[in-house]
């Protein structure tokens, strides 16, 4: 309805005849088109509405299965190669390397880490690409 205006007539309607097309009636079909003109902002509010329910559900079904990971400073982490982008690639290569120390918390789920010689690894890194170093 919002895109068209009204609601669609199957072709096979207006060959065959339907209840919907014989009671047609074109001035009471131009006081229902005024009407829902007049209830354009009703129907356009439901519709957020329903959009806006499906992304709260689809949020709380994707957020149930994620899970949050926290470090301290001075956690021993490992990280993921794909982040570093400098080791060799391949079926039979590392998925982790590491352990690295986490250096400086920058915010949510960012991390600041540097080598256990204490040089700082130039790049800043997301929490879903450490995971924690069991010694």
């Amino acid at each position: 309805m919002l895109a068209y205006g009204a609601e669609a007539v199957v072709p096979l309607e207006i060959t065959h005849g339907s209840p919907r097309v014989e009671s047609y009636d074109t001035e009471t079909n131009e006081e229902g088109i005024k009407l829902a003109l007049n209830l354009i902002d009703e129907v356009r509010d439901e519709a957020n509405a329903r959009n806006a329910e499906h992304r709260r559900r689809a949020s709380l079904y994707y957020n149930g299965w994620v899970k949050e990971r926290f470090f301290q400073q001075k956690d021993l982490v490992l990280r993921k190669i794909e982040a570093s982008g400098v080791a060799e690639r391949g079926k039979l290569a590392p998925n982790w390397e590491g352990p690295y120390k986490v250096r400086k918390i920058l915010g949510r789920g960012s991390y600041k880490l540097e080598t256990l010689n204490g040089d700082e690894v130039s790049r800043t890194l997301h929490a879903s690409d450490l995971k924690i170093y069991n010694v």
